[in-house]
């Protein structure tokens, strides 16, 4: 896309990617620490209230043995032994067996329902997500005890510790469990559903990950604006250019930002872009200059020739030579309003009248002008000139016209054929000039505009041009804001069509 080979495009997606990058593992590492921070707050908890539940399944110690009198001390009143009347009963009985399979500890379930600590009562009773259970099972695989709220499904861990009392970790799902083994055998577990903490993970990880798109957004925003401001002395230096390339020199950078490199490769650009305005103007100037004080010699040399000629005791050589010279001081004449008409347009000194006016009446009024010399090479012109107007300086566009239509006649076969037309457009009027001559080689129409540029066949120096008129006639168009071009082909003639703004 033609979006992405913007430098300004370029850095702002680089930089967005590297604002959504530090955003995602910012918040990934976030996430993991929040969710381990979860889980190693659970199991240390898993493990505190095992240890606690095991401790309440521990049976009582033993109670101590009755304590006996010494049996040699006598009663001083009976004489006698007095323990000699205390039956000390019968002799404890051994504890009896338990039957295999059957439970060592019948009160178990009751024993542990009131031995669990106030504190801890509300929590294993509370149902629901977020609630703490406890499962015990006999050494035989039987349930012993649970609390109310212990899953239906609760399967028996097939795993057991290596010594009692080490409690292991499993888990199922959002429930988290610890179990452990007890001295006689029994198995205890306690596990802790993590629905509502898992919840309240997620909805930490939605306002982060909401936190983190408004933050990328206004990166995006700071950067497309940090973008656009860093390169804006690039498009400065861009109009000014393209200013520049259609005759402004007088066109400059000028920014405030000469601290940056851009800053300061503007200032460099600036400098250089007055030299060149400096040097087109000296070029210019010693132009005009130059043939400005080719006038007065070449006005003396026409009247000396002029007035020999008139002299009729010249002989006939000597008339041939003069009438050279005639000749030579006319084309030098030509060539010398030629380089003040285009000094004056590169200077940018000659004024301009912005006057509205029908561009098919001067072109009338030039095709009259001209009709005696097209005349004279047997060349016929047509006109279609449908009403048109614009807008700018009328003897301007009237020397536009002139050399057009003199540039048809010069380079039209005799006995030829001119079509002059004129119509008015959207964007406004247009002149076309049309000759029937040899036309001109496709590779030569881009320089037929260029200063004293003759093709070989169609603009040679003997029809007495100096190679300015089409240079003149762009410049002036140019000048008016309207574009002049070229079309043709060989042994076809040649269309010359100019369009002036309204």
């Amino acid at each position: 896309m033609r979006a992405f080979r913007s430098i300004r495009w370029r850095l702002q997606f680089w930089y967005a990617l590297l604002l959504a990058a530090v955003l995602l593992g910012f918040g990934l590492s976030a996430y993991e620490i929040e969710r381990n921070d979860l889980q190693r707050a659970t199991d240390a908890e898993l493990g505190r209230r095992v240890d606690s539940l095991a401790r309440a399944l521990r049976p009582p110690p033993p109670a101590p043995p009755p304590v006996r009198r010494p049996p040699e001390r006598l009663s001083r009143e009976t004489g006698r032994d007095d323990g000699a009347g205390d039956d000390p009963g019968p002799p404890p009985r051994p504890p009896e067996p338990v039957p295999p399979g059957a439970d060592a500890n019948p009160a178990l379930p009751g024993r542990l329902a009131r031995r669990i600590p106030a504190q801890e009562q509300a929590d294993y009773e509370t149902a629901g997500p977020g609630g703490w259970y406890y499962a015990l099972w006999q050494r035989n695989g039987e349930p012993a005890a649970s609390s109310p709220n212990c899953p239906p499904d609760l399967p028996r861990p097939t795993l057991f510790a290596r010594r009692p009392q080490e409690p292991v970790l499993r888990a199922r799902g959002s429930l988290r469990e610890a179990y452990t083994r007890m001295g006689q055998g029994e198995l205890l577990l306690v596990g802790h559903d993590l629905t509502a903490d898992l919840l309240r993970l997620h909805h930490l990880a939605w306002l982060m990950a909401g936190a983190a798109g408004a933050i990328l957004g206004l990166g995006l925003i700071g950067g497309h604006w940090l973008a656009g401001r860093s390169l804006q002395p690039i498009a400065d230096i861009g109009a000014a250019a393209a200013k520049i390339a259609a005759g402004d020199l007088r066109q400059r950078i000028g920014t405030e930002d000469t601290d940056s490199e851009l800053g300061q490769l503007a200032q460099v650009l600036d400098a250089t872009f007055a030299r060149l305005e400096a040097a087109f103007a000296r070029q210019a100037r010693f132009t005009a200059d130059a043939a400005h004080e080719l006038r007065t010699p070449l006005a003396v040399v026409l009247t000396h020739t002029q007035n020999a000629l008139a002299v009729p005791c010249a002989s006939e050589e000597h008339r041939e030579a003069l009438a050279a010279c005639q000749r030579a001081a006319q084309r030098m004449r030509a060539l010398t309003e030629s380089l003040l008409w285009l000094a004056r347009l590169d200077s940018g000194s000659q004024v301009r009248r912005r006057v509205a006016f029908d561009l098919a009446e001067r072109v009338a009024d030039c095709v009259e002008l001209l009709r005696p010399l097209a005349g004279r090479r047997g060349i016929t012109v047509r006109s279609d000139l449908a009403p048109a107007p614009c807008a700018g300086d009328p003897e301007q566009i009237d020397q536009v016209i002139t050399n057009l239509i003199t540039n048809a006649i010069e380079h039209n076969s005799e006995g030829g054929e001119i079509r002059i037309a004129t119509q008015a457009g959207p964007a406004g009027a247009t002149l076309a000039v049309a000759d029937r001559g040899p036309g001109i080689a496709a590779d030569q129409l881009p320089r037929v505009f260029d200063r004293f540029y003759r093709t070989d066949a169609s603009r040679s120096r003997a029809s007495g041009g100096v190679g300015l008129g089409l240079a003149i006639a762009k410049a002036i168009v140019e000048a008016h804001g309207g574009t002049i071009r070229a079309e043709s082909e060989p042994g076809r003639g040649a269309v010359f069509t100019a369009s002036f703004p309204c």
